[in-house]
């Protein structure tokens, strides 16, 4: 079956009109990313001053600790909840900005999905001005455009279906 599909591909594809477009060179050569990594850079670099702040403060405590000879068993619990406080802290921090589905990604969809919509309104709007059928992503190897008539999903779901009966 698969050897069928593989040969018969090809004759599928001659009747097809398709595009390829590189959207790694597409983002290059586009100022407005440019930007957005500038920007988004600026905000990391506060993000990371932020760290390096809860650091400092979770290093003098941790120094304060190591002299324990002076400091009451009641001033040493103290400080040691407050260690405690600010590595949880710290940790919290940095999940919420750097980790999945933190503030740094948030803030790069924000800055990028707007180009990125432009980019694919600009190929379907080619791909429509000029009877293209099927674009495809040559650095991503995603289609990014393709007319209903060449979109065999619903056939393929409607198959398998049959076949599981």
């Amino acid at each position: 079956m698969r050897l069928l599909v593989v040969l018969a591909f090809p004759a599928l594809l001659a009747a097809q009109t398709i595009a390829v477009f590189d959207s790694d060179q597409v983002f290059e050569s586009l100022g407005e990313v440019a930007d957005a990594r500038e920007l988004l850079e600026t905000e990391m670099d506060r993000w990371e001053l932020h760290v390096d702040s809860l650091q400092e403060e979770i290093d003098l405590l941790e120094e304060d600790l190591s002299r324990t000879l002076m400091m009451s068993p009641e001033r040493r619990q103290e400080k040691e909840a407050l260690l405690e406080e600010k590595k949880t802290q710290i940790e919290s921090y940095l999940s919420s900005v750097f980790g999945p589905g933190g503030l740094m990604e948030r803030r790069n969809e924000e800055l990028v999905n707007p180009i990125i919509s432009a980019i694919n309104e600009a190929v379907i709007d080619i791909a429509s001005e000029e009877g293209i059928q099927l674009v495809l992503d040559a650095s991503a190897g995603q289609v990014v455009y393709a007319e209903a008539s060449v979109d065999i999903t619903d056939q393929v779901i409607d198959r398998v279906m049959s076949g599981n009966d």
